[in-house]
Order: structure tokens, then sequence, then C-alpha cells
């Protein structure tokens, strides 16, 4: 074996070791009602075998595009009668806009037990409403929630400067990425309380006339 090909499997299982601690992030007795995970070609069939789940219905589809009609596809299988949880896992290489938009309301307000797992290419091209709703892995160590850990350390009073700096650029970017990575924190620390908070604010930071800055005082508040 050349020592090419001997990086290559190091890299390779470097990656598939990364990945499954990041599966590990959710949980499987505690499932959050979406996910949006970034893709990878180790991804899919591995989210597959971490939510193999007794007493669980599985609808397992793969799309080199998703469009409207898959959306509403999803949505009709999704309000039928099951007997335990129902688990999406769904790949799409490319998601049209239409079709996510389609999703909101079924993200928002899920039926009972029923959880939803896509695959995108790029979670930067998801509608930020639509990731608002859903709990966010990026694949390969890209979301550790290190910025989240760092905020949930900082004093009252520099968690308030900090939230004025990026209420001052606007910077809904950052916003996002702060809230996210929270979440993840307080996801992994069992804190469901401060969880449903953060959840909520995501789900009206990108709505028309709502204050950048309230909003994340009340998270630095909660927190």
């Amino acid at each position: 074996m050349t020592t090419t090909s001997n990086q290559q499997d190091l890299r390779f299982l470097s990656r598939y070791t990364t990945l499954m601690k990041e599966l590990q992030v959710i949980d499987i007795e505690n499932l959050h009602h979406a996910y949006l995970i970034e893709d990878a070609p180790e991804v899919f069939s591995s989210l597959q075998n971490h939510l193999r789940i007794e007493n669980s219905e599985i609808h397992i589809r793969e799309f080199d595009h998703l469009g409207i009609e898959d959306s509403r596809d999803l949505m009709r299988i999704a309000q039928l009668k099951s007997f335990g949880r129902q688990l999406f896992i769904y790949r799409a290489r490319s998601f049209g806009g239409e079709a996510q938009n389609a999703l909101l309301k079924l993200f928002e307000e899920p039926p009972a037990n029923t959880h939803f797992f896509i695959c995108v290419s790029g979670v930067c091209d998801i509608l930020p409403t639509l990731r608002s709703r859903a709990w966010v892995i990026e694949s390969f160590s890209k979301n550790e929630g290190t910025y989240g850990k760092e905020f949930l350390t900082l004093s009252l009073k520099e968690r308030i400067s900090l939230i004025e700096s990026i209420a001052k650029d606007k910077d809904l970017g950052l916003a996002d990425k702060l809230l996210r990575e929270v979440e993840i924190t307080l996801y992994r620390q069992g804190k469901k309380k401060s969880l449903k908070h953060i959840i909520n604010v995501r789900k009206v930071i990108h709505t028309k006339g709502a204050s950048l800055k309230v909003l994340l005082e009340s998270v630095a508040l909660t927190v």
C-alpha cells in the first residue's frame, strides 16, 4: 500500500470518527423534531444506522432535487397515523426554495412523535426561516459549539456588551451562529427549559420588525 493511500485511509478514519461524534449529538431518547444535517459521503448511511430505533416507522429517500411536490408528499405522509415514532431520513443534493417554504409550518408544528432528518449539501443554502425551526448539524466538527460555550461563561455585563456589538452591526449571521452554538451546549447539558427559549428566539429572529437586540438580551438573561 502506498504512502498516499495510507494517508487517505487515515484521513477517512479521522473524518468517520469525527462524524460519529457529531451524530452522538442526536439523543435518541430525546429527539428534536427536525434536523438539518450538512451532508458528506458517510453521513447519510451512518445516520440511518444511528437511528435504528425500535417501534419506529422509518422513511428513507434520496433526491437529486427535492422539489415542491416532494415536500407536499412528505407533509401528506407525516400526517398519516402511526403506531410508533415516524422518522423521515431524507437526503437532498438540491433543495428548492419553494419546497423549503412549504415545510415551514410542518417543521414548526409537526405531528406528535414525528421527526425529520434532512441531509443537505450546504446548510448555508437553506432559508433562514427553515433553519430556525430545525437543529443544525454541520459536518466534521465545524459546529463544536465553542462560541456558545464561551458565551455561557461570560458575566451578564459581558454578554450584553457582545450582544450590543452584534445588534449594532445587524449581523444576523453571527447571531444565528451564537444561538445555534448556545443551543448545542444547552442540549448537551440537558437544560431543556433554557433550550426551549433559544428555539423560540430562533423562530422569530428573522421575522420582519423583530428586534435583534431585545431577542438576544432575552437569551443572555435566560441561559
